[in-house]
């Protein structure tokens, strides 16, 4: 079976959202705050430009919130691996004693028989 290799956290700090409790780190515009506009009725070039990057943000916003989640399902799948592998090696080594059993077994009632 072939195992994965250790894997890679990253620190929130360290991604583009800022701490881990924070949103998005700007306010839309109070010409845009009732929410964010269809890019196709922006018209000004720096409004486009605020409102995408606006929306860049809150897109790394999510992907960290999503990395952080993913981070943690990693940590807890790591862990059941490493208890599989502990059960796993548990069974093959009772296996193991039950078939050398018999084998003894079988051999000591062959010897009986002579």
């Amino acid at each position: 079976m072939a195992e994965a290799g250790p894997v890679q956290r990253v620190s929130p700090a360290a991604s583009p959202g800022g701490s881990a409790g924070a949103g998005p780190r700007r306010s839309r515009s109070s010409s845009s705050s009732s929410g964010a506009r269809p890019l196709e009725q922006v018209t000004d070039p720096r409004e486009l430009l605020e409102e995408v990057e606006m929306q860049i943000d809150d897109a790394a916003f999510s992907l960290t919130k999503i990395l952080e989640a993913t981070s943690a399902v990693s940590v807890q799948v790591e862990e059941l691996a490493t208890k599989c592998s502990e059960n796993a090696r548990f069974l093959k080594t009772w296996r193991d004693l039950l078939k050398e059993g018999i084998s003894h077994k079988s051999s000591w009632r062959a010897q009986e028989e002579i």
